[in-house]
């Protein structure tokens, strides 16, 4: 009985609905970041974009089959992060799939629920790689930042950002409902 209470419950229905969506969107992003970072440090030239297969090749894929692990290994080869960090991501991993392939459970089961220690340590893992990528990598090549001093904590990251305003309108923790789209609409009118 409890699970269909808890199935049949709008409110509780429309938040775990929200929270797995959300959880497979977050997932899929850091996924996507973690392995398009390694695909632009081998790719060459500023116009042509080409992508230098056989670095790329021999750098990063000969570590694992799995792009994903490949670049997580990749990083945790110039100490972005270590193997701590690799099983908290694949750990989310596995709930993402979890997740995916079971999904009505989730809805509906008394006894499932998502894990938001798995969803904090994918966020963490993400952001982990990109301060490091962001201060070994971009910030060396900006002219504008040649020989200052970088507080790491201070760094936000794109995706990180992008998710955290994911999750804010998602859940309804705008300072008021549409913020976000309002003060888009009002720049892109300035």
């Amino acid at each position: 009985m409890e699970s269909w209470q808890k199935f049949l419950h709008p409110q509780v229905l429309k938040q775990n609905l929200i929270s797995a969506s959300l959880y497979l969107s977050a997932y899929e992003i850091c996924k996507k970041d973690i392995i398009e970072k390694p695909v632009s440090f081998f790719t060459d030239g500023l116009m042509d974009q080409k992508l230098n297969e056989a670095e790329y090749s021999k750098e990063v894929l000969s570590l694992s089959k799995s792009k994903l692990n490949a670049s997580l290994l990749w990083f945790k080869s110039f100490g972005a992060i270590d193997d701590d960090d690799i099983e908290r991501f694949n750990s989310a991993r596995k709930l993402r799939n979890d997740i995916a392939h079971k999904l009505p459970e989730y809805i509906s089961d008394i006894d499932r629920e998502i894990d938001k220690s798995a969803f904090e340590s994918l966020m963490e893992v993400t952001h982990k790689i990109g301060v490091w990528w962001v201060v070994n990598y971009e910030l060396p090549i900006n002219p504008d930042y040649c020989g200052e001093e970088i507080d790491e904590s201070g760094i936000k990251t794109g995706t990180l950002l992008m998710l955290q305003l994911t999750m804010d309108i998602a859940y309804g923790n705008e300072p008021e409902e549409g913020y976000y789209y309002k003060k888009a609409v009002e720049s892109t009118n300035s």
